[in-house]
């Protein structure tokens, strides 16, 4: 601490008196942990600070400001968690732990404990743990796993604070590091939260992404936060929108271009006015948030590939890698907008500065791999034996010479992921860079092979789509197909899909193809294209293949006739293949159809990964979706195995953690269980012991609490030793201790059946529900094991509860009109919006409904103040008509706020406030 620094004693605050309850409660529960201990005259004094949680509750907080002023820096470094992500990232089975009020557990020095006092309602009191709030908390935790897990880390595990995450290759060389872990736990006394806990499961979130054995994955629910947001109306909003997509930006192709239009917005100056170009920058980020791919963890040895691309906003770049296939897979995406003097760069320049941009963001992928920079020219190479360079470039050039980058010349787009990249950064592609590099190389040729392409099409009733088929002479096969988003005929279909398809062979740099198709309509007018006919389709034919960009006179296209459908053709490429009805599938199209805004409670617990199937669980853990008959066979084999074995754990939890999950998983689980006579599940570990020891279960107890009676079996002694803790005897009465301490009287099975009968349907029972009968018998002081069945057995079994349980027992309420004494007394104040903004960026209307004659006044309104709302009322209320009594509406700032606390008081008019939506 500065010594320099004089102690600050905070003013007091004063809480509310409910507030001041909860901060009480708090303070009683860090004393019984033994957290903190009251103080007497302290130096450094702070406040508390209550949150509110989620759930209605406080979290008590404490403000350390003027103490972390005081306290110089710890500089020990936090780890990258980008670097973190890709090394868990790859494994075949992790387990995640989350640490239990980890910051509670390393204790604090007795000289710096005191400098933690803080103000209380019930008095001062000191911190003997480390506090949340502390400028120093985190690096001083992360210190301490450092120095325990120094030798395991990014190795066998990866640690970020509290957060843990231990990966394996196998599931046996898993659990032997669990329990290496688990050692080292014990030995320091470092404890884990079991609720936020999963251990060998096969993905799982880490650092706020999935990680998986394909690589790395964005959370389907922060996807599914940004895509369904409101767009937003002040700066702040917007400030919020953009910090929630850059947190995942290395997962969105050329962020920076899609964000251009609402980056605008945020310069200094600039109103905020949200037009088209934002609504469409706005609807395209949401768009994408419903296709992000998966990245993958970069392999060490293998050198990376970069690829560059920009347009006259902004630059961007991916990082891409080849994977044991020869695919290449996406690793890292960055972008960044251009400035006002970068715009005006020239090409050569321009194209730098993307490489420099890449190298200091991706400084750590730069250092450690081998840099393949692909396009068609060669700058660097050329820059590098060029003697004359602008100070610019030569200093770009320094910076660029510790990586180890080479060129690569690229032949056709090999990854979807290029794709999207491109995609991004639209506009005419930039040629060569002219006389200012010399000895340009000239792209590479693509080889002329021989394709080709089959197309067939499809219109229903319900829905349309087309099908393809390129296949190569090397034997290369795309099988592909679209779904239509607009009705059509079937001939209408037919040329989508022959336009499609040629669409797509030319963007892959085909030459030489023959088309062959079914429709003898489309390959006449092919043929013939320069006849015209009459027929409507010609006409959009010549229009729509005008705007196939065929590049140059080497492209030959021939086009014939097929007899057999394209269904028959792919059924001869892939024989005794058959397509049989999948649930995944029906899932992954409802996925597909609704799109960002769609029907999210149904399949927001759904995602994709790599085109597989997920579904999560409670926890955040993911289950991989199979088929009902792979699933059946999984089960039996998992059954063969389980059987028998002295953990009773059901089947169903059996395969839940194995990471599987189809619909049906838990009824054949328990029809496969339940057939079993060696797997049985017990009922209640405590019934199912009085059962099997007397027919009266509280004979053993009160022999063992009366005259220490035990059974001559181990097992049985033992069991009955742990649960008779919670049984008493008084006046020779067994007594169980319940869940408030409150004493139950323990029934056997006659006084049992007596007692429920009487609660249900006696001189006093009102016939209640299972649950509710239950919780009776409790409140009455009353227990026996099977309680809770033989309440819902007699309940079942209640013939006036099977005739009467569905009747409506409440009277029906006439809907009562809200009226008025005279014409113009009333008049109840709304505002409708926000609106798509037209071009005069009027976005909300105002709306005052008269509440005798329902008359209705409404006016167009750019910014809902309470100054315009006031206006409203005085022009077009009070001058038009009279000075009305009363004005209602809900509680919105627009509506409560000193300009119409001035405008009713001046009038004397009285306001009334509503509930929300019900002005």
């Amino acid at each position: 601490m500065d010594p320099g620094m004089r102690p600050v004693v905070q003013p007091a605050r004063v809480f509310h008196t409910e507030v001041e309850a909860q901060i009480v409660q708090e303070v009683k529960k860090l004393l019984t942990a033994g957290f903190i201990k009251p103080i007497q005259h302290p130096k450094w004094l702070s406040n508390i600070v209550p949150v509110k949680k989620k759930n209605g509750q406080i979290r008590c907080c404490v403000d350390f400001r003027n103490l972390n002023k005081a306290c110089p820096k710890d500089e020990f470094p936090l780890p990258n968690i980008d670097l973190l992500v890709d090394s868990a990232a790859g494994s075949s089975m992790f387990s995640f732990m989350d640490g239990y009020s980890g910051y509670n557990q390393i204790r604090m020095a007795a000289k710096d404990a005191e400098k933690t006092a803080f103000r209380t309602p019930i008095g001062n009191f000191y911190y003997t743990v480390m506090p949340f709030g502390l400028k120093n908390a985190g690096a001083t935790y992360q210190r301490t796993m450092t120095a325990i897990f120094h030798d395991m880390m990014h190795e066998e595990m990866e640690d970020y604070v509290d957060d843990i995450v231990v990966k394996s290759k196998t599931r046996t060389g898993h659990f032997q590091v669990l329990e290496q872990v688990f050692e080292r736990c014990r030995k320091y006394k470092l404890r884990m939260n079991p609720m936020k806990c999963a251990f060998g499961v096969s993905a799982g979130k880490f650092l706020g992404f999935l990680v998986h054995h394909k690589g790395i994955s964005m959370d389907p629910a922060k996807a599914t936060t940004i895509a369904t947001m409101r767009r937003p109306t002040t700066v702040r909003e917007l400030k919020s929108f953009l910090g929630r997509v850059s947190y995942i930006r290395r997962f969105v192709p050329g962020l920076a271009s899609a964000t251009a239009g609402l980056s605008k917005l945020l310069k200094k100056g600039n109103e905020f006015t949200w037009g088209t170009e934002q609504q469409e920058a706005f609807q395209r980020i949401q768009g994408i948030m419903n296709h992000l791919p998966t990245l993958q963890a970069p392999v060490r040895g293998r050198p990376l590939l970069l690829y560059l691309a920009s347009n006259s906003q902004a630059i961007g770049a991916l990082l891409a890698q080849e994977d044991d296939q020869g695919n290449e897979q996406p690793v890292y995406y960055v972008s960044r907008t251009l400035k006002d003097i970068e715009i005006r760069y020239p090409k050569i320049e321009k194209a730098c500065l993307m490489i420099i941009y890449a190298s200091q963001r991706l400084k750590r992928y730069f250092s450690a791999h081998q840099i393949l920079l692909v396009t068609k020219s060669h700058p660097i190479k050329a820059l590098l034996h060029q003697p004359l360079l602008t100070e610019r470039i030569a200093q770009w050039l320094v910076l660029l010479s510790q990586y180890d980058i080479g060129i690569r010349t690229p032949k056709v787009v090999k990854s979807q992921a290029i794709a999207d990249l491109l995609a991004q950064f639209p506009g005419k592609e930039e040629g060569s860079l002219s006389e200012e590099i010399p000895g340009e190389v000239a792209a590479m040729e693509i080889p002329r092979k021989k394709w080709t392409m089959r197309f067939d099409g499809s219109a229903t009733t319900t829905s349309n789509g087309v099908g393809i088929v390129l296949s190569c002479e090397n034997g290369d096969i795309m099988p592909l197909s679209f779904k239509l988003g607009f009705s059509c005929s079937n001939n209408a279909a037919e040329y989508e899909a022959y336009l499609t398809g040629l669409t797509i062979a030319l963007s892959i740099g085909v030459k030489h193809m023959r088309v062959l198709g079914d429709s003898n309509l489309i390959v006449s007018q092919v043929k013939e294209y320069t006849q015209r006919s009459e027929n409507r389709f010609a006409d959009a034919l010549a229009t729509l293949g005008s705007q196939i960009p065929f590049n140059g006179r080497d492209t030959l296209i021939k086009i014939r006739r097929q007899k057999h459908s394209i269904v028959r053709i792919l059924q001869g490429m892939y024989p005794g293949e058959s397509k049989q009805w999948d649930w995944r599938d029906e899932v992954k199209e409802k996925m597909e159809e609704a799109g960002p805004r769609g029907n999210i409670k149904e399949l927001m617990d759904y995602t994709q990964i790599e085109g597989e199937l997920y579904r999560r669980l409670p926890g955040g853990i993911l289950s991989r979706c199979i088929a009902k008959k792979e699933g059946k066979s999984k089960l039996e084999e998992l059954h063969a195995q389980a059987c028998g074995v002295a953990e009773k754990v059901s089947l169903y939890r059996r395969m839940q953690r194995m990471g599987y999950y189809w619909p049906d998983m838990d009824k054949e689980a328990t029809i496969i269980q339940g057939k079993c006579q060696e797997c049985r599940l017990e009922i209640d570990k405590e019934e199912s012991y009085t059962m099997f020891i007397a027919k009266d279960w509280r004979v053993p107890f009160i022999g063992y609490l009366a005259q220490g009676i035990l059974p001559t079996d181990r097992k049985l002694a033992r069991k009955l030793k742990k649960l008779a803790c919670r049984y008493f005897l008084q006046n020779d009465i067994l007594f169980k201790k319940g869940y408030h301490g409150d004493p139950l009287r323990c029934l056997g099975p006659k006084e049992a059946r007596e007692v429920v009968r009487e609660v249900h349907f006696g001189d006093c029972g009102s016939h209640p529900g299972k649950r509710r009968l239950y919780k009776q018998l409790l409140l009455l002081g009353y227990y026996w094991p099977t309680m809770k069945r033989d309440s819902e057995e007699l309940v079942k079994t209640c013939h006036a509860c099977q005739v009467l349980g569905d009747a409506i027992h409440t009277h029906p309420n006439v809907l009562q009109d809200m009226t008025t004494l005279w014409p113009f007394h009333t008049w109840g104040l709304d505002l409708i919006g926000p609106i798509n903004p037209p071009s005069n960026g009027y976005i909300w209307i105002l709306a005052a409904t008269e509440y005798f004659t329902k008359w209705v006044e409404a006016i167009p309104l750019k910014k809902a103040t309470g100054a315009a709302i006031a206006n409203f009322i005085r022009d077009h209320i009070i001058t038009r008509f009279r000075i009305s009594r009363r004005l209602i509406s809900d509680n919105g700032t627009p509506f409560i706020n000193k300009d119409m606390k001035g405008l009713t008081e001046a009038y004397h008019i009285k306001h009334g406030r509503s509930t929300p939506y019900y002005p």
